[in-house]
Parts: C-alpha cells; structure tokens; sequence
C-alpha cells in the first residue's frame, strides 16, 4: 500500500486505527450483537458510520455495552424471521451486512427446520427487502465450511460439499442471493474462514479459544485427530473484510464470492497444539481419534487478496495469547460457562429458537 491510502489495484484500504476513507453513511448490520458483529459496530461507529443494529440478543447483549449510548447507533430488537423488525432495521440504509444466524455445527443440528428458516430462508426475505428499500450492498457472512472435505487447495470456484447443517444453509442462501445483484443491488458473499480471537461477546466454543483457555485453567488440552486441516482466521481480521468489501467500488464486489483468511494460517488441529505447547510448555496436549465426518480442507485466499487488497494481520499465535492473558487476567473466569457457546446457550434454555417479540426500538440496558 502506498502513503495516499490506495492498494496496488487503486481500492482504498481501512487504515490500522480502523478510519475508513470514502464509507457509506448508514450502514445496518444483522447480528451486530455478535462475536464479529460487535467489533464491526464498533469500527464502524469510529469511522463516522451511522449504525442500526437488528438482533434477538439470543445470546445476551454484552457485545454492544461499549456502544450502546452511541449517538450515531440505531438498535431494533427483532428476529430475522420477523419481517417488520427487517424492515425498520434496512429502511434508509446504503448497505446491509448480514451476520445474523445460528452459528455452527452442534447449534444447528438441534433444530434443522428453524435452522434452515432462520439462516437461509429469512436471509434471502431479508435480502428482498433490503432491494425493495433501496439499499445498494447486501454483504452476507458465509463460511469456508461450504467446502466440506477435500484433500485440494480450494478456491472460490471449487465445489461446494457441505456436510453440516450449518454449512448446508450457508451454501444454499449463497446460491439465491447471488443471482439478485443487479445495476442497483449487489450482493457479495464473504466465505470466513475457522475464526479464533477475543470479541465484545467472546465464545469458547469455537476450537482455538478453548484450547487456549483450557490450557491455562486446566493444563491439558485434548485434540480429536490433529491432522484436520482448518483455514484460521482472526475474528478482527473478518471485520477488516467486511469494511474492505464496503469500501471497494460496488462493481468490484458485486454477485462475487471471497474467502477470507490467509493462506499462511491453513494450519492443522495438530499445528494448534503445538503452539499452544510452545507457548505453555507444562501444558500437557493429548490426541485421541477423530470424529468419521469431519471438515477439513485447506483454502486459497488469493482472489481477496488481489482484488481487494485485503492481508489479514493476526496471526494464530496472536490470538492465543489474547485469550490466555484474557483468562489469567481474570476477564473470562469461566470458560465454560453456557453464555460463551452457542450449543450450550441453546441446550440449558439460556437461548432460544422460538420467534421473540416483535420488533421496538430500544436501548440495549
């Protein structure tokens, strides 16, 4: 990059204070509550943005404490399956991001039908009426779990596989919302890679932050099977993409598909463990068998690269030692506690899947 801001392709970049240069004024995000959600509120309340959250709060609202007297922040409390809530969050904005889903394998599987209502049906209604308002991006976070299994350096043109719940209602609201971009509507599709990293709302289930936070509180870690190959991705690098994506010419990311990571952090389950033993070397790591179907797969991160000019600067080793001295500094003192992971908000009824109320505007409390 050089001093005026630019990438080698022309695009502008979002600066290392998280000011972006040439922005859209309003900008809604779905899920703004969320583990990548909140740091994007926050990024983009710091460069000016006007913001309207839209979230159930499903998982409480910790995620928007540092924000919620905002006066550039909009917060409209609904589900995504209720469309007057969708429609007073999109109204009068320049761009949608839609991060708003239940997230990952376990979470999904307990319930297929709300899953699929919620994560693809409701995203496509989201979409129409977010065109029907006038909005002109619609930037929906996807997964690289799309890919499924693959022993092949996958890139955005590869064959999707899914083999999760999850993955499958990722994979199938890409297939109906590409086909809607059009001269005054664009949608883009961001394909995240295995995220890892401390957020406003922190989650301990995914595999990077437990086993980091296991290592110090418990000294052991376990790893089924260690040779799975995962695309990691820091959850603060995710929130770069997404203001990269909004900051590109709308005919640069229209009806496109990016994965996001690097490809230096194509790494193994048994490359984890071993930075976590080479940064804690008491620490004991055992392996034991994997699962019989198991993601894994490795990702090219090219394209986003070199249209975008996005280089994600977090690496795996960053963001174990963020969570360790988050757990040594007394900030997380219960990893295990059923607010920091999705399944478990779901499974103890501390969460819910039934439709909440209709859509207010309030403050977050």
């Amino acid at each position: 990059m050089d001093t005026t801001g630019k990438t080698r392709n022309g695009l502008e970049r979002i600066d290392r204070r998280g000011r972006r240069r040439g922005g859209l004024s309003s900008v809604t995000v779905i899920g703004g509550a969320g583990y990548v959600g909140s740091l994007l509120v926050e990024r983009l309340l710091e460069a000016g943005t006007s913001v309207t959250v839209m979230d159930a709060l499903m998982f409480g609202d910790d995620g928007l404490r540092t924000v919620v007297d905002h006066p550039r922040l909009t917060f409209v409390h609904g589900d995504l399956r209720d469309i007057e809530a969708v429609v007073r969050a999109c109204a009068g904005a320049d761009a949608v991001v839609h991060l708003g889903a239940v997230v990952g394998d376990p979470a999904c599987a307990l319930d297929e039908a709300a899953t699929l209502a919620i994560n693809r049906d409701a995203t496509v209604t989201t979409a129409r009426v977010a065109r029907a308002l006038a909005v002109r991006r619609f930037v929906f976070a996807s997964t690289c779990s799309v890919y499924g299994a693959s022993d092949e350096l996958l890139t955005e043109e590869s064959e999707k596989a899914p083999i999760s719940v999850y993955a499958r209602s990722k994979a199938e609201s890409e297939d109906l919302l590409l086909p809607m971009s059009g001269p005054d509507f664009h949608t883009t599709v961001l394909r995240f890679g295995t995220l890892f990293g401390q957020s406003r709302r922190d989650r301990f289930d995914l595999v990077v932050n437990l086993l980091a936070a296991k290592a110090v509180i418990d000294g052991e870690i376990s790893i089924n099977g260690g040779d799975q190959w995962r695309p990691f991705v820091h959850v603060a690098d995710c929130v770069d993409a997404v203001l990269a994506c909004l900051d590109a010419p709308e005919s640069a990311v229209s009806s496109r598909i990016f994965n996001v990571g690097s490809d230096a952090q194509n790494r193994t389950l048994r490359d984890v463990g071993e930075m976590i033993r080479d940064l804690l070397p008491d620490v004991r790591v055992l392996y034991g068998e994997s699962a019989a179907a198991e993601a894994n797969y490795r990702v090219s991160f090219e394209r986003i690269s070199t249209e975008l000019g996005f280089h994600p600067e977090r690496t795996l080793s960053d963001g174990i030692v963020e969570i360790q001295d988050a757990v040594r500094a007394g900030m997380v003192t219960d990893y295990t506690d059923a607010r920091y992971s999705n399944f478990q908000s779901l499974v103890t009824g501390r969460a819910s899947l039934d439709l909440v109320q209709p859509a207010a505007e309030a403050g977050v409390g």
